[in-house]
């Protein structure tokens, strides 16, 4: 199951492939992490949609939309969370999923390639 899973009909056409991370479902545009859905009874300060992005386009987002804000149980800092309990959460994910489309520099980073074990 696919928390928030309406963000996938909002990137619609876009070739999302989703991924489980971090008990999460990251979501992938090409080669780049652009979000991960949360919705979890432990820890429920994180739920919503997570947005990956850079530390130095976080002011640029937050200006856009305000309520977004830094996961407070996952000291990650790349994320920017948009809160489930936000009374604009939908308004605000169509937002960041047009962002996306748009192909913004603002949002998704690509990943650094998994070391291989050596055994």
């Amino acid at each position: 199951m696919i928390p928030h899973d309406f963000i996938l009909d909002l990137l619609y056409p876009l070739p999302i492939r989703t991924k489980k991370m971090f008990g999460n479902v990251a979501m992938y545009c090409g080669d780049k992490i652009v979000l991960a859905t949360r919705q979890k009874e432990e820890n429920p300060v994180d739920n919503g949609i997570w947005i990956g992005t850079k530390i130095e386009h976080h002011n640029a987002l937050k200006k856009l939309i305000p309520e977004l804000r830094h996961l407070e149980t996952y000291k990650i800092k790349k994320w920017l969370l948009l809160h489930e309990d936000e009374p604009n959460f939908e308004t605000r994910a169509q937002q960041i999923a047009e962002l996306i489309k748009e192909n913004s520099d603002l949002i998704g980073n690509i990943p650094k390639p998994r070391k291989k074990k050596t055994i």
